[in-house]
């Protein structure tokens, strides 16, 4: 059943929607990432959990063509910089909700984990907007596309692409309404890591974090800050290499998804209509199409991405690029991360000491384990003389 499928499960709750009886629940492992359970007291082994899951059932690409990629960000200049990138989600979602669409994407909870959710109304756009660095918890979110489907309404669903692929799955088929985006993803975060990472914040500056915000944009796109403002006023703010909650992810790939360390979804044609990212590194080629305050990648996949794209492009400056430049500065289109060594080590730790002090205790550990082979190496050269 559903829940024998381990390290290979996504948490796109696909299952967990499908079950006609309800007898799955997603509940946190471990590692804090949510997984399935089944009451085999409910459960009538219909099997649809298994044959929704992507990890066991591909889905269907809705297109088998290269993409067209763009360079483009929102003219609106607070909008771009209150963005991860240069705000084309924004753009995109605007334009679906002024045709009385609704749009789906993820948001915060109140203790700033992080659930899927959606709105029919330009005001509580900036609710989906930006990037949220950890999984989110898709709950019954599948029924809800499926139920507003109904109504003929345009729908935007923006989402990991392991998401996308369990909605496709789960709806069987992409109707004329539906536009499906994901984004370049490099692999999904434990929400008890980010959990216990903001609890000693809140320690230390004693007090509670009253907002969040990852790449933030005060002193540059290409900082990549992390932001947390605290109701003392006390601000924190440090760039991708002295956050020590962004440098485990980024250095260290350590506290990611175990599906993603293998994930089905790095690749290209792409399973979306829309993929987003941000385009690193386009600077180095065109220092024009990078002004330090955001720059989105774009694939347009489908021919309705490109309608959609059409609709909003007067709201942005757009470019055409080649997929080269993209790859050039996202490793991530094609290419699966390292699962780090010692990994357990660290959640052994996180568990006992915090997450502040288990991340100290790691970096510790990676120096001595790459430090003392070259050492090792270097006494046998100067031996060997």
């Amino acid at each position: 059943m559903i829940d024998k499928v381990t390290d290979a499960c996504t948490g796109c709750n696909a299952c967990y929607s499908i079950c006609p009886v309800d007898a799955i629940q997603m509940l946190p492992d471990e590692e804090g990432f949510l997984r399935p359970i089944i009451d085999y007291k409910i459960c009538t082994e219909c099997n649809a959990c298994e044959r929704v899951c992507p990890a066991l059932v591909p889905c269907n690409v809705l297109n088998t063509v290269e993409p067209t990629v763009m360079a483009a960000w929102s003219k609106d200049k607070t909008l771009r910089i209150n963005s991860t990138s240069g705000g084309v989600f924004s753009e995109l979602a605007k334009t679906i909700l002024e045709q009385n669409g609704y749009v789906f994407g993820a948001r915060y909870r109140k203790d700033f984990t992080v659930e899927h959710a959606w709105i029919d109304s330009i005001k509580d756009l900036p609710l989906l907007r930006q990037s949220k660095y950890m999984q989110s918890d898709m709950g019954h979110i599948f029924r809800e596309v499926k139920r507003l489907l109904k109504t003929g309404k345009p729908l935007l669903f923006c989402g990991a692409p392991c998401h996308v692929a369990g909605l496709l799955n789960f709806l069987k088929n992409a109707p004329d309404n539906l536009i499906v985006c994901d984004y370049i993803c490099r692999g999904t975060m434990s929400p008890m890591v980010f959990k216990k990472y903001l609890s000693d914040l809140e320690k230390e500056y004693g007090s509670k974090a009253k907002k969040l915000q990852f790449k933030n944009k005060d002193i540059g796109w290409n900082q990549f800050c992390t932001r947390i403002d605290f109701e003392n006023d006390e601000v924190y703010l440090k760039d991708r290499f002295d956050d020590a909650y962004m440098r485990g992810y980024l250095k260290y790939n350590l506290y990611i998804r175990p599906s993603c360390y293998n994930c089905q979804f790095k690749t290209i044609p792409r399973i979306s209509d829309i993929s987003l990212g941000d385009f690193w590194g386009i600077g180095n080629t065109r220092p024009d199409l990078d002004q330090n305050k955001g720059t989105s990648v774009v694939f347009l996949n489908t021919e309705k991405a490109k309608t959609i794209f059409d609709q909003s492009s007067q709201n942005m400056n757009t470019t055409q690029c080649t997929l080269k430049e993209t790859i050039n500065g996202n490793g991530c289109v094609y290419n699966n991360i390292r699962r780090p060594v010692a990994r357990n080590y660290f959640f052994k730790n996180l568990s006992s000491i915090g997450f502040l002090k288990a991340i100290k205790k790691y970096n510790r550990l990676i120096w001595l384990h790459s430090f003392y082979p070259r050492l090792i190496a270097k006494l046998r050269r100067i031996l060997k003389k």
